[in-house]
């Protein structure tokens, strides 16, 4: 069973997590902006030689700059944007610290049924383990 989407919670947190990602690139020396494409990845990051999507999220229960989970849950269902080149970037729920992980380490990962709040019967994750995952202070950058 998929989570439905909740236009409330697409609201108040999309176009501020987007917005911080899109800064962070750009710090980085990259051009970044937001995909034309409603349905696709979130941001068309392009420099350095490289071209990539970014699709991001805000982890709610991520609170303060320690990430105090064993792993690391990307839903099974941005698995659509694997396709391409992709960078997955979880900020925390004040906006002030990342989670970064590739494509290949996403690929890589088991996926897992997990019960919340949102699906009760179960939604799909993949399990990232933390040594695959960077972690990015991003009032230091």
């Amino acid at each position: 069973m998929l989570k439905q989407f909740v236009e409330e919670q697409h609201a108040l947190h999309d176009a501020e997590a987007k917005a911080i990602a899109q800064q962070f690139w750009i710090k980085l020396g990259y051009t970044c902006v937001e995909n034309p494409d409603q349905y696709g990845v979130d941001l068309l990051v392009e420099g350095k030689g490289r071209k990539f999507g970014c699709e991001v999220e805000t982890k709610t229960g991520w609170h303060g700059p320690k990430f105090e989970f064993p792993n690391l849950r990307i839903p099974f269902r941005k698995q659509k944007f694997t396709e391409d080149r992709v960078t997955f970037f979880v900020l925390n729920s004040g906006r002030t610290h990342a989670a970064v992980v590739s494509r290949q380490k996403l690929l890589k990962s088991p996926v897992v049924q997990v019960k919340n709040k949102m699906v009760p019967m179960g939604d799909y994750f993949y399990e990232i383990a933390l040594q695959d995952v960077e972690f990015i202070n991003l009032l230091a950058e």
